[in-house]
């Protein structure tokens, strides 16, 4: 799974742990979509990718979702100021004088920094979800539950693949070939 795909699965599957979320009045509009990203024009194109990703929904569902999938923000950059708040809480560890204040800042960044571009994303899925019909909403609950036991499942055989490995050298035999990745 590419970390494109990654990213998309854990934007669809995020709000669907979220549910209290949704039981709020409704939110703001969504900020506009911001297509001057990184990878605006790059990889599938959203037919492609959104009839792989919600293959039950209809064409304006799959289209609604990947709209609001796209909007919110740069995520890279979200993702590099997240990282940089990181970099500050390990500088302040690694210091040969603790400050606990200056860690406490950093965590305190990091946190504001994520949950910030974890609320724009959804109040980004939520106005979409909003937008569906009920079939497509149906549908985009029937793909994502399909999507996240496919998940667990890769990542079960992976487990499985690195329990394996620990155990042949511990035993002192060379790790067998991994298998090749399953398509489910």
């Amino acid at each position: 799974m590419t970390p494109k795909t990654l990213l998309l699965a854990a934007l669809i599957a995020g709000p669907l742990f979220t549910a209290p979320a949704f039981a709020q009045p409704a939110p703001p509009a969504p900020p506009a979509a911001n297509h001057a990203g990184p990878h605006h024009g790059a990889g599938p194109k959203m037919g492609q990718m959104g009839a792989r990703m919600f293959p039950s929904m209809s064409e304006a569902g799959r289209k609604t979702m990947h709209e609001a999938m796209m909007a919110g923000g740069n995520r890279r950059d979200d993702r590099k100021k997240v990282e940089a708040a990181r970099d500050k809480m390990l500088a302040a560890l690694e210091a040969e004088r603790f400050d606990a204040g200056a860690v406490k800042r950093a965590m305190d960044e990091e946190r504001a920094l994520s949950d910030a571009s974890r609320q724009q994303r959804q109040v980004a899925m939520l106005a979409a979800f909003q937008k569906l019909s009920a079939e497509d909403r149906k549908a985009f609950v029937t793909d994502s539950r399909a999507m996240k036991a496919r998940m667990q499942g890769r990542m079960e055989g992976r487990r499985k693949m690195l329990r394996n490995r620990m155990q042949m050298r511990h035993m002192g035999q060379p790790p067998a070939p991994p298998a090749p990745p399953t398509e489910g």
